[in-house]
């Protein structure tokens, strides 16, 4: 029988193989994405001048400065006579028609009629319709039109649109210049040989010619062309949208007193105007605070 003293001793047991490396685990990387910027909104002025309500519009405005004794007004004044709201959209938007027909001019502070202000507010048939015809020219948008197609048939809505966006109308303008083209074409009577065609109209008796003065300047509603003052005070806003340039007209003389609640309404006005001629969501409210 084999003995075991104590000097014999039993060596640990190698392992014969290495260890398993304990695997590594790739770190992935992480990719944060950033929210995608949104483009801006580009809003692409028209270059030309034009109303956005018809010619009767604009006389509607020179015949209630002619029934109130045909007397310069102001924004509040004219506003009264008219029975609306100085500073609403409504107010501004036919005000600016008849400025850009060139029946109305803004000096002083104060509207009043031009030459042909005087001339279509009057009840003589031959000189109210030579005054139409010449209020119709005065608009750059239609006496480009004029000019183009005369002796020529219009082409249709879509056409005469895109005739329109080539002269400087804006593609999110362009029906509604139209509309107000047509309706203002047949009121100034030229299409009394048809909405197809721009004829000039036939005015007898001695009548003197329709005045075919290119404006002044590119504004339309600044004067020129027919006989009317132009425009020579207040600021230069004839780059505006014609809402804006409206709106500036009705902005007080500074240092004279403007009671809280007009600045409010102005401001409201303002706020809607924007919202019609803006994109976005939302809703401004303005309000009028005495404090003590």
């Amino acid at each position: 029988m084999a003995m075991v003293n104590s000097s014999d001793t039993v060596a640990p047991t190698e392992p014969t193989t290495a260890p398993a490396e304990t695997p590594t685990i790739a770190k992935k990387k992480v990719v944060k994405l950033l929210p995608k910027a949104k483009p801006k909104r580009v809003t692409v002025q028209s270059t030309i001048s034009f109303p956005y309500r018809d010619l009767e519009s604009g006389i509607a405005v020179a015949q209630a400065i002619h029934n109130a004794g045909a007397v310069a007004l102001s924004t509040d004044q004219l506003a009264g006579v008219m029975s609306l709201q100085a500073g609403s959209g409504n107010f501004v938007l036919k005000v600016m028609t008849a400025r850009i027909f060139g029946l109305v001019t803004y000096a002083g502070g104060k509207y009043e009629l031009t030459d042909l202000g005087f001339e279509i507010t009057e009840k003589d048939d031959k000189r109210n319709k030579l005054a139409r015809a010449n209020a119709f020219l005065t608009v750059p948008l239609y006496r480009k039109t004029y000019e183009d197609f005369k002796g020529r048939q219009l082409p249709p809505r879509l056409g005469l649109e895109q005739a329109f966006v080539r002269y400087g109308v804006s593609l999110k303008q362009k029906e509604a210049a139209r509309q107000a083209f047509e309706k203002s074409a047949n009121q100034a009577g030229f299409f009394a040989a048809g909405s197809d065609r721009l004829i000039e109209p036939i005015i007898g008796g001695g009548a003197p010619p329709i005045n075919r003065t290119p404006p002044d300047d590119g504004g339309g509603g600044n004067g020129g062309g027919n006989g009317g003052p132009a425009i020579s005070e207040g600021p230069d806003v004839s780059g505006y949208h014609p809402f804006i340039q409206g709106l500036l007209d009705t902005i007080p003389e500074p240092g004279t007193n403007w009671a809280m609640e007009g600045r409010a309404k102005w401001l409201q006005a303002a706020a809607n105007i924007f919202d019609l001629i803006y994109k976005g969501s939302g809703e401004i409210q303005i309000t009028a605070a005495l404090v003590d």
